[in-house]
């Protein structure tokens, strides 16, 4: 049966007496509201485009009247209230009873109101209706794209005069009829001849209806105005003519911008491009159901333009799922998750589709209950309602068009819906010689130099979002001036860092000494190591000493001369004030230097190596065990940093194969280091000559002292002199206690 002759060859072809209905089935209208509602007497109605569908919606008015008992009037003597229903006798072409106007004595029963309806039914059935409109012809066009039944048709029909029609939907709020399932399958049952049982299977939970998101239904106890909901924005397409089905769709669906990057952009993420191009092409080939993929890491990172450019790599078109609707309002996260099966219904059938959902952070509940809704985490609870999760679950599993899910923070997604995914791939903030690449792509077109773009791509917490929008607020606010626009860039990186609590852009390189392994005062053989770590670049390293003698610079260093770029960490970055994020940041530290191939340095390793036998918490035990086994499992060059080593777990010690102490620097190295600095600065080293027996006698001297040293006075900008690079150098070791004070001539 088509779909026009399903709602047009209506239950009327029965006895419409067969639903007398009982008196007290349907609770009472308050009486302020009828009162109100007795005020609004006339002839004409404001929805106009219900008039079109005046026959079948006047006739569903009054098969619900009288299969609800909504005729029967309250008190003896009264016409019941849908007589004076302004919206309900503009649909159904009814007219206030003749004594109501007359205020006659006539009194009414509800035998003559059951006959003025059976008349004005009789009536509205044998008028036109064209299979035609808008509504009729679009429902057509979806029953083909997604094969509905006819119980999914009518059922669909419902939902959308609701939806559509203000007018039809006011006269049915104005009844007051709480509604179950059940009652509800009666009503569409009677009203569009469908019977009952596929009415029910139309709206059971794994019906295409429910499934796709084209409806949801309103579990328990609900009015029945609000029982059927339709998905966000189809109102106005039902309502729209289309041309073909292909239109249709072209309304639901919203293709993916064209990238700004490729896939050239990430080459720290090569491995798993070369597995994800292949498994998304078989799945593309073979049409597998299931295909899920999973992009997560900070904002600004490339995951969206990655997808794009993984889409454009395999030649397949790429469809995202809205956040807002046609009226520019957001959609929460259980209307994205119909609106995401309603498409991937609607693609099924192409050929070379992908299906990209961003921000999923809004439409998986959080495991965590209470608290993350307390905390803002976990999605809309509506995309679940009266499903659960495995009703989730078999959204994950049965869509039969790939996906490719995207988030920034996955800490609160239950890990029931996060096995769902066949492949994941963490997006960490790219490593130094991508992000010069990525700066060079955005802020190319300013003529910067090479040094000011290794400068801007030494920030390691910089994401390229953050290099993409620095470049459009320097090209809209420069007006054409290179110069300009490369002051603009670093202010808006400025502030752009500050607003996300992000270190700010290195300074430019004043105050940087010369690096030399003969300045550091260690109990290892450095060069030694060096060559080691060239032939087989593997170990962990534990470099512990005072402040400023130059442990992070060797893990630099080292990084350097093998060939590899550093990755560097700090307690800050890897933190958290949720339980267990920070066992996932300490997992995701060692899972970006093997992307990158890099040398790990953390520093602040005390933070997380103190001694477990004085943890007060549960968790400061775990990021413990969770870093010992990470170093244990991870095949690269692992080197922590810190200023106390008796702080650190005595298990923890034991997992570094090499541990190096730094020392301040001896009388021999404090005085080359004073020479050619001052030589460095511009000055003779005849001239510091003079002060040689001075700075042998400064203790717990530091090459970091040094660079302080310097930095002061290049910020000062005056001409060095032995002197008072020798005051400086003082005024450092004094504040750390280590320094005698010379008397008379014995400084010189």
């Amino acid at each position: 049966m088509s779909y026009a002759g399903c709602i047009l060859g209506s239950a009327y072809v029965r006895d419409v007496f067969a639903f007398p209905g009982k008196k007290g089935e349907t609770m009472g209208m308050p009486a302020f509201l009828k009162r109100a509602l007795r005020k609004q007497r006339t002839e004409k109605i404001a929805d106009h485009a219900a008039l079109e569908y005046r026959p079948l919606l006047g006739a569903w008015l009054i098969e619900m009247t009288l299969m609800l008992n909504w005729h029967t009037p309250e008190r003896y003597g009264h016409w019941s209230d849908i007589f004076e229903d302004c919206d309900f006798l503009s649909l159904t072409g009814m007219s206030m009873p003749a004594d109501e106007k007359t205020r006659t004595r006539r009194r009414p029963t509800g035998t003559g109101s059951r006959n003025r309806l059976v008349r004005c039914l009789g009536s509205l059935r044998k008028e036109s209706l064209s299979p035609d409109l808008p509504l009729f012809a679009n429902i057509e066009l979806l029953s083909r794209v997604l094969g509905l039944t006819d119980a999914d048709q009518a059922v669909l029909a419902f939902a959308s005069a609701l939806n559509v029609f203000p007018a039809f939907k006011n006269a049915i709020s104005r009844r007051n009829c709480p509604t179950s399932n059940q009652l509800l399958c009666q009503v569409l049952a009677r009203l569009t001849g469908i019977p009952e049982g596929e009415i029910r299977t139309s709206i059971g939970m794994d019906g295409l209806l429910l499934t796709t998101g084209i409806i949801s239904l309103e579990q328990g106890l609900t009015d029945l105005e609000n029982k059927l909901d339709l998905i966000d924005g189809l109102d106005g397409i039902l309502l729209t003519p289309h041309e073909n089905e292909d239109a249709l769709i072209g309304r639901f669906l919203k293709r993916a911008s064209t990238p700004a990057l490729d896939l050239g952009n990430f080459p720290h993420l090569s491995a798993d491009t070369d597995t994800l191009r292949r498994y998304l092409a078989g799945a593309l080939e073979e049409r597998c159901h299931g295909i899920n993929v999973l992009f997560h890491g900070p904002p600004g990172v490339g995951k969206t333009q990655y997808a794009q450019a993984l889409a454009t790599e395999l030649g397949a078109d790429l469809y995202e799922i809205s956040f807002s609707d046609k009226q520019g309002d957001p959609i929460k996260g259980g209307g994205r998750l119909r609106a995401y099966n309603l498409c991937q219904r609607l693609l099924c059938r192409k050929q070379n589709a992908l299906l990209v959902f961003d921000e999923i952070e809004d439409v998986f509940p959080s495991a965590s209950g209470f608290l993350g809704l307390l905390f803002g985490e976990g999605g809309d609870e509506t995309c679940v309602r009266g499903a659960g999760k495995a009703w989730i679950n078999r959204t994950l599993e049965r869509n039969p068009v790939p996906a490719v899910w995207i988030s920034n923070r996955i800490g609160h997604i239950d890990r029931a819906y996060l096995r769902r995914f066949d492949y994941s791939v963490r997006f960490p903030i790219p490593p130094a010689r991508v992000r010069m690449d990525i700066a060079e792509h955005h802020l190319g077109e300013f003529a910067p130099s090479l040094a000011w773009l290794e400068r801007i791509a030494a920030s390691d917490e910089i994401s390229p979002g953050q290099l993409e929008t620095a470049a459009k607020v320097a090209r809209l606010a420069s007006g054409g001036d290179p110069s300009q626009a490369l002051v603009l860039v670093e202010q808006a990186l400025e502030r752009s860092t500050s607003l996300l609590g992000q270190k700010r852009l290195p300074p430019q390189r004043a105050g940087r000494v010369s690096y030399d392994l003969s300045y550091l005062s260690t109990d290892a053989d450095i060069p030694r190591l060096v060559a080691a770590l060239r032939r087989r670049p593997q170990g962990t390293f534990c470099f512990h000493g005072p402040p400023g003698t130059g442990k992070s610079e060797l893990a630099r260093h080292l990084a350097a001369e093998i060939g590899k770029p550093i990755l560097v960490r700090r307690a800050s970055d890897i933190l958290d004030m949720y339980v267990g994020e920070s066992e996932k940041n300490i997992a995701g530290m060692f899972d970006d230097a093997r992307q990158q191939d890099a040398v790990l340095l953390l520093d602040e390793a005390d933070s997380f190596l103190a001694d477990r036998r004085e943890a007060l918490r549960s968790w400061e035990v775990t990021q413990v065990n969770e870093l010992l086994t990470q170093m244990e499992a991870f095949d690269g060059i692992f080197i922590c940093t810190t200023n106390l080593m008796d702080k650190l777990d005595p298990a923890s010690l034991r997992r570094f194969a090499f541990k190096i102490r730094f020392d301040t620097m001896t009388p021999d190295q404090c005085w080359a280091m004073f020479r050619d600095q001052f030589v460095r600065l511009g000055g003779k080293g005849e001239d510091a000559a003079v002060w040689e027996t001075a700075v042998r006698r400064l203790e717990r001297l530091t090459p970091g002292d040094f660079a302080v040293a310097v930095r002061q006075l290049e910020l000062l900008d005056i001409t060095a002199t032995p002197e008072e690079l020798y005051e400086l150098l003082r005024r450092e070791c004094a504040a750390k206690g280590g320094v005698r004070q010379e008397i008379g001539f014995a400084a010189h």
